[in-house]
């Protein structure tokens, strides 16, 4: 099931005088580009030092510590996932697992045990092998510790129970059978699991880097975090991280790039002008920041993606009138998702239409419409005629969030088309997620987003009512159907969740709202960039294209 938002922060020590004087110049630099007139200003020409190096700038913060899960950034997915290997990666165009640092898999018979051959030839960055010890070890560390993260591996036998202290660590259900073969042992049979261990947050950990990234030793020694992905810490600091490919990785001469560099950005807005000016040359667009507007000439391209996040309101299916499946069909059909998404908003939403969107290998149905007329008689039809008698529903606000205007588009027009009134209570999100947790609630807005490309990681939400946001809500129907779509592969599995999400959105105990597309700024000559709805593009296999050198006067630069 796809995890609910969360988030961390972290520090960084002091840095040496010399780089602070370098960063100065830089920043000055930076502040009279900004203050200059904005048109036509020269391209930064790229140093020779990094004439093969992809220059990444973020706004959001970052850390090298795979653990330390939150709001999971394309910045920070990139940077784990350059310096670590997981055992799986899915296919661009497929979604389907292939073979990472493993070189197989097979299931038992009752697809309850998963057996992980690995490659032989991994390594990690400083020469020793890649072993099954190493995942077994940071397993165990990631549930052994109170890290939000760790609901990626409940489906792991005794995950769950190790993470709430209730059970030591090692009785997680994976063992290392010998040094190449690893033996995972599941709570329950999980037909995206496989895809599951593609996740950022599953990569091995070298024995000694638990104590590195206890000690936070990576900043002031970056060789003492050892990786086994394409690329190896050279160096790390609050202003960000300078990667450089690792000789001992098992593809290395596969890798197109010398080395990548991410380049903290005190905003947005100034991460978008690095990429304009020449000092970056990708960044991921943060909402609210327009796509247009150079100040210089420089080849520049936008590339979207849809992501894998779905925003809803979810219905309390046992209070008053939510009770009866046409009320809740009413107010699905009466909504006007498209209304609110105006402005910046309308290259970054996208009105929902089913549960789950456009992915690989997969599109996505329109199990819903607007139609302000089915959903007058349905409520008539149900004995709330003009909305006649109907109480007030209750819909719980979090004042830090910024949805008001769409809450608000989308509560008006249930008042226009069917008489209904909402009140949006604003309160603590503290004191709102235990309204909802506690069912005192009609309507919440809330937001899930997959961690794999497989429907029926979103789909899962609705096996686990215990976890959804609409209490107590559950059918046989559905268990039995997930249950068969568990046990199978290819197109019946397809068809299977396919008839899952039609039964759960025809009885309507969440409206979905909107997807959310991903915005990229690239140089031109970024090389290789392809969309992938979970933003876990794989560095290595970018390149940059020959440079050309940079003219001057607001022609095209590099």
């Amino acid at each position: 099931m796809g995890p609910r938002y969360a988030s961390l922060m972290t520090t960084s020590p002091r840095i040496p005088w010399w780089m602070a004087c370098a960063m100065a110049g830089a920043g000055g630099l930076m502040l009279a580009v900004w203050l200059a007139p904005r048109q036509d200003l020269p391209v930064i020409p790229r140093p020779a030092a990094d004439r093969d190096v992809l220059r990444i700038a973020y706004a959001q913060m970052v850390v090298v510590d795979p653990h330390r899960w939150y709001f999971p950034t394309p910045a920070q997915n990139q940077l784990i996932l350059g310096l670590w290997e997981p055992l799986i990666e899915c296919d661009p165009e497929s979604g389907q697992p292939m073979p990472a640092a493993a070189e197989s898999w097979h299931w038992s018979e009752d697809r309850l045990t998963l057996t992980v051959k690995l490659r032989a030839t991994g390594r990690w960055s400083n020469g020793d092998p890649v072993t099954a010890g190493d995942f077994v070890r940071s397993w165990r560390r990631l549930v052994g510790h109170d890290m939000a993260g760790a609901i990626v591996l409940y489906p792991v036998q005794g995950a769950e129970a190790v993470n709430r202290g209730t059970a030591a660590p090692d009785t997680l259900g994976v063992e290392a059978v010998d040094a190449l073969t690893l033996r995972i042992r599941l709570a329950a049979v999980r037909s995206t699991f496989v895809a599951e261990l593609a996740d950022p947050m599953l990569v091995p950990l070298h024995v000694t880097t638990p104590a590195v990234l206890a000690e936070d030793r990576s900043w002031r020694e970056p060789a003492a975090l050892v990786t086994n992905g394409a690329f190896r810490l050279i160096r790390a600091s609050k202003d960000g991280f300078r990667l450089g490919v690792s000789r001992h990785y098992r593809n290395h001469p596969a890798v197109r790039l010398a080395g990548v560099e991410f380049i903290r950005a005190d905003t947005a807005s100034m991460a978008r002008l690095l990429v304009a000016v020449g000092r970056a040359d990708l960044t991921h667009l943060s909402p609210g920041v327009p796509p247009e507007g150079w100040p210089t000439g420089r080849a520049v391209t936008e590339a979207t993606e849809l992501s894998l996040l779905i925003s809803s309101l979810d219905l309390n299916v046992t209070r008053g009138p939510l009770r009866d499946v046409r009320v809740r069909r009413a107010l699905a059909l009466a909504v006007d998702r498209s209304e609110p998404i105006t402005g910046e908003d309308a290259g970054r939403f996208v009105p929902a239409y089913s549960w789950v969107p456009d992915m690989p290998g997969r599109a996505g149905m329109a199990l819903f419409r607007e139609d302000a007329a089915e959903a007058r008689r349905l409520l008539a039809e149900a004995g709330y005629p003009g909305g006649r008698d109907f109480p007030v529903l209750i819909l719980p606000v979090n004042p830090r969030r910024d949805n008001y205007p769409f809450l608000q588009a989308w509560t008006d027009r249930w008042f226009r088309e069917l008489g209904v009134r909402t009140y949006l209570a604003y309160e603590p999100s503290d004191k709102r997620t235990s309204r909802v947790r506690s069912g005192n609630f009609d309507v919440a807005f809330n937001g899930v987003i997959a961690t794999v490309p497989d429907a029926g990681d979103l789909l899962g939400i609705f096996a686990h009512p215990e976890r959804f946001n609409a209490p107590h809500w559950m059918n046989p129907v559905n268990t039995q159907l997930m249950a068969e779509a568990n046990r199978k592969a290819g197109a019946e599995r397809l068809e299977l969740l396919e008839a899952f999400e039609r039964h759960v959105m025809a009885e309507v105990p969440t409206i979905p709202m909107l997807f959310e597309r991903r915005r990229t700024l690239l140089a031109g000559e970024v090389e290789g960039w392809y969309a992938d709805p979970l933003g876990r593009q794989a560095l290595k296999r970018l390149a940059l294209a020959p440079l050309v050198p940079p003219t001057l006067g607001g022609e095209e630069g590099l």
